[in-house]
């Protein structure tokens, strides 16, 4: 267990070999995961007017010749997780699919490249922000497939990855938008499991934005090398944002003038604009000396408190509208290590993972 300071600890977790086997020793190891994850997706459809759970799965199945053609590999992922928890195929590709997130619930991004830092060191860092009640769902997983570069990441029920390195020296870390041209097409999950696969920046790059889509999140990329991309989806339509200053600063709106219409709303997003405005300044501060204890700073910063960069309940909010800094994640794709603080950074310390 990843123990912190402020007594929380993540899971981990570590599966090796082919695909296969790689989902069926995940799956055994993050059974009670994944029945949270079921039970989370049934939950979504009973309060979906006119749903049924049959329905759901009906409609998620019709995406599955669009991940079978775009990544077989995690297919067989999956069914290896599905036979290593006892739960159906359907529901757990259903449960990875249509993850019951929040719209737009946020998360606060920054990568920089060494011209900017105090040991010469590229890092990509993320606050993952979500409802409180998915922390018991977070795993760092360690994989190596037999074919593919191995990679760390932190993940829900140890096979949905929402940041991550590979050996590689390829990133990935990002944020939710919430776009209004989304389609039935390629689930979310798929490309940002896939880049964890690339080998190069060009493949990964590729990867992340699939014209099969049905929605996207922003995908930041970056390699070792210091490149730095933040590939703005909808399904429809991206934008590549280059890091041209060494660095760059997201949080969940879109900022490619390209992307402004695909906004879903725009009112909705005040905490995105407060904490990019404020990441952004803080970050500045620092360049040329910037180091682990930057991104301590900025990601534990309270203004706009609650909806600020370190991110905490809102008492003036239901329990399904909550949001929380559930963890802090730090890359160094120098050196491969992951930095990771779990719960809230102002009450934690991060911890050094090798790769």
């Amino acid at each position: 267990m990843s123990g912190e300071g402020n007594g929380k600890t993540l899971r981990e977790v570590s599966a090796s070999g082919s695909h296969y086997n790689i989902g069926v020793s995940l799956g055994k190891q993050c059974k009670d995961q994944a029945l949270r994850m079921q039970k989370m997706l049934k939950a979504s459809v009973e309060q979906t007017p006119g749903m049924t759970l049959e329905k759901a799965l009906a409609h998620t199945n019709l995406t599955l010749p669009l991940t079978k053609e775009a990544y077989p590999e995690f297919v067989e992922e999956v069914e290896g997780y599905a036979d290593g928890t006892g739960i159906g195929f359907d529901l757990v590709y259903a449960s990875l699919c249509d993850r019951p997130f929040g719209r737009g619930k946020g998360c606060t991004d920054i990568a920089v490249n060494s011209q900017w830092t105090k040991d010469d060191v590229v890092f990509a860092a993320h606050n993952e922000d979500l409802e409180p009640f998915h922390y018991p769902d977070l795993c760092i997983t360690r994989v190596t497939p037999k074919d593919e570069p191995g990679f760390i990441a932190v993940t829900y029920g140890g096979i949905y990855p929402t940041v991550g390195m590979n050996a590689a020296g390829i990133s990935l870390t990002g944020n939710a938008l919430v776009q209004n041209d989304s389609r039935l097409g390629l689930p979310k999950v798929v490309p940002v499991r896939k880049v964890l696969s690339a080998k190069g920046l060009y493949d990964a790059l590729t990867w992340s934005m699939p014209p099969s889509r049905g929605q996207s999140y922003n995908n930041i990329i970056c390699d070792q090398n210091g490149e730095i991309y933040s590939m703005e989806g909808s399904a429809t339509a991206f934008d590549a944002l280059y890091g041209h200053e060494g660095y760059l600063v997201h949080t969940n709106h879109y900022l490619s003038p390209r992307m402004w219409r695909f906004e879903d709303d725009l009112h909705t997003r005040m905490s995105s604009i407060i904490r990019y405005n404020r990441a952004s300044k803080l970050f500045k501060r620092h360049l040329g000396q910037v180091d682990l204890g930057t991104f301590k700073e900025v990601f534990s910063d309270h203004v706009g408190y609650p909806e600020s960069i370190c991110r905490h309940p809102d008492p003036r909010l239901g329990g399904q509208d909550q949001t929380m800094t559930l963890f802090s994640a730090v890359f160094d794709l120098t050196r491969k290590a992951l930095w990771v603080c779990a719960g809230n950074p102002c009450e934690g310390e991060y911890r050094k993972i090798e790769l």
